[in-house]
């Protein structure tokens, strides 16, 4: 059974497609013999038809060439097939793996993710394209240079003489172009992820008059793109032609060589076009490999890059499954730098919350305050420092397990296109009586985040399609109640919400106010971020963070106390409190 965990699991998926490789490379041996077919034709047809005037030898010589010809296209259609079957497989086996471990691997870029699964699509076309047939060609070119001896052995010296000349033009192109094609694939990857963005943004654009400059931006990276894709283009243009100009030359050049041998009565006459028909067959590969250069040199770098990005970023191991967490949170030195910088955005923090407890984090915007919920709620990992939940760091805790139990809502929620029922259930399917539980569960969640009645107005309620758009089709508010109701779904014992009220109005506020209030009673731990006075009345501690540093962690009267003191601590409380609720959704 091949080893599927990353960072093998590329290479042990393709090691197990071995056997289709290995059978397309036999059919591709059957197929390259009976493309001598055709030459073999011609040699009888000059060599014993037309002498004989026999018509009955050229009709059976007819009849075999179209069984030869018909067999032949069979066997190539199972070499495709096979090779087909082999792209299958290595989806089937490395898929799973790969997207599990981009979507779940830490401190990895949004880049860096989508890159590398294009990086595998890519592997994975290039099994069913030009090139690899090529490839598999090109190991039979030794038997048509073979029968070319056969024939004479200007005739093979010849056939060595254009695989020498032919072979170094295709490396001179390969080297020519290995950087360029290098730097317009990264160009066009940074241009598709930037005009992307554009587009998600053009309302902003189009109303804060910026339409204009983003086109010209666009523009200028386009020019640039076009600029880089030319050179490669001219190159391998270059090298292409230069390529088919020599096939065709020495093709014609072996013609005349038989031409001149059947003079000398060193060859018969049908070997003349046969000469030239096997020296042109035989220079076939490395044409179709110059054409198709660029497909294979991007599937090789996609996988030494895919391999890179597999090989740092490990594979989650299977964990031993923990009891069911209370809720203690324990944080010691956690420190978090900038990616691939050493500027910290938090400087060794630590505190513990208690089970059941609610903790409001405050202090200013760019504090660090998101930045400390993704590292508790484990969507990224510390660069120092550790998070432990009931006593057990979070890299002790099957990531799955422990997300039945954790409840998260980021500043900018994301729901997924899928229904709104399936966004609150995370995805969740279930068959028979189940459903019905599972519907229960579902509205019991978007009552607690009192997102019911909006719901409810929804186009088909919670049976509305959200569409792979900025919001889903949702309104800020409606999106950020649906992924409160998806973050209070199943009764979680941590409950992580990053400004949950930022698109509230007051009435939402006051429902949100109970809902931590409920929580502590029900023994869930909550630490909740805001900028707002409301929701600091249902915490049991105020934890204020400044430049990415605990400025205090204490009791909500203690911290209410030093609001009307001369510290700086509680001027920054106060600060917090200060922004009014925001108009409703």
């Amino acid at each position: 059974m091949p080893d599927l965990t990353a960072p093998n699991c590329l290479t042990e998926a393709l090691r197990s497609a071995r056997r289709h490789f290995w059978a397309a490379a036999l059919f591709s041996g059957l197929v390259n013999l009976l493309y001598l077919a055709p030459s073999l034709f011609m040699l009888q047809v000059y060599d014993r038809v037309v002498p004989t005037r026999g018509g009955a030898t050229l009709v059976v010589l007819i009849l075999i060439l179209i069984a030869a010809l018909g067999v032949f296209a069979v066997l190539d259609l199972v070499r495709m097939r096979l090779l087909l079957r082999a792209s299958v497989r290595l989806e089937k086996l490395a898929a799973p793996a790969i997207l599990d471990l981009v979507l779940g691997a830490g401190r990895v870029t949004t880049v860096e993710r989508t890159t590398a699964l294009r990086q595998f699509n890519a592997i994975r076309g290039t099994l069913t394209g030009p090139a690899i047939v090529a490839l598999f060609d090109a190991p039979w070119t030794p038997i048509y240079i073979l029968v070319c001896f056969m024939l004479h052995a200007w005739i093979g010296a010849m056939a060595i003489a254009a695989m020498v000349v032919l072979t170094i033009v295709a490396i001179a192109g390969e080297r020519a172009t290995r950087n360029d094609l290098a730097a317009a694939g990264a160009g066009e990857g940074a241009l598709s992820r930037s005009q992307d963005y554009s587009v998600a943004a053009s309302e902003v654009a189009r109303v804060l008059g910026m339409r204009g400059a983003l086109v010209h931006r666009h523009l200028g990276e386009r020019a640039s793109i076009v600029a880089q894709q030319g050179v490669v283009a001219a190159t391998s243009g270059g090298f292409l032609a230069a390529t088919k100009f020599l096939r065709m030359l020495f093709q014609s050049l072996a013609l005349a060589l038989g031409a001149w041998l059947a003079i000398q009565q060193s060859i018969s006459a049908g070997a003349i076009f046969a000469a030239s028909l096997l020296i042109g067959r035989a220079l076939q590969p490395v044409e179709q490999i110059l054409g198709a250069w660029k497909n294979v040199s991007s599937a090789r770098v996609a996988y030494q890059g895919l391999s890179a990005f597999l090989t740092r970023n490990t594979a989650p191991v299977s964990r031993t499954a923990l009891p069911d967490p209370e809720g203690k949170i324990e944080v010691s030195g956690v420190t978090v730098r900038v990616p691939g910088g050493h500027r910290p955005i938090l400087k060794n923090i630590g505190f513990t919350v208690a089970p059941g407890e609610v903790v409001a984090l405050v202090g200013p915007s760019g504090a660090g305050k998101s930045t400390l919920l993704r590292v508790l709620s484990g969507a990224i990992d510390p660069d120092e420092g550790e998070v432990r939940l009931d006593g057990a760091s979070l890299a002790d805790w099957d990531r799955e397990a422990l997300g039945r139990h954790m409840g998260y809502l980021p500043q900018t929620p994301t729901l997924f296109p899928a229904t709104v029922r399936a966004n609150i259930a995370r995805l969740q399917t279930t068959t028979g009586d189940d459903t019905a539980a599972l519907d229960a569960q579902v509205i019991e969640a978007a009552r607690r985040a009192g997102a019911h009645e909006v719901i409810l107005r929804f186009a088909q309620g919670y049976d509305t399609m959200l569409t792979v758009r900025e919001g889903g089709g949702l309104s800020a508010g409606q999106r950020q109640l649906v992924a409160l109701a998806r973050a209070v779904f199943g009764r979680p014992r941590v409950l992580l919400l990053d400004e949950p009220n930022a698109h509230l109005d007051i009435s939402g506020e006051a429902m949100l106010t109970e809902l931590l209030k409920q929580a502590r009673a029900a023994g869930i731990t909550v630490i909740v971020s805001t900028h707002r006075t409301g929701l600091l009345h249902a915490a049991d501690r105020i934890l204020l963070l400044r430049d990415g540093e605990v400025q205090f962690f204490k009791s909500r009267e203690d911290a209410m106390r030093a609001q009307s003191g001369p510290n700086d601590s509680g001027q920054i409380v106060k600060a917090e409190a200060a922004p009014t609720a925001a108009p409703a959704a």
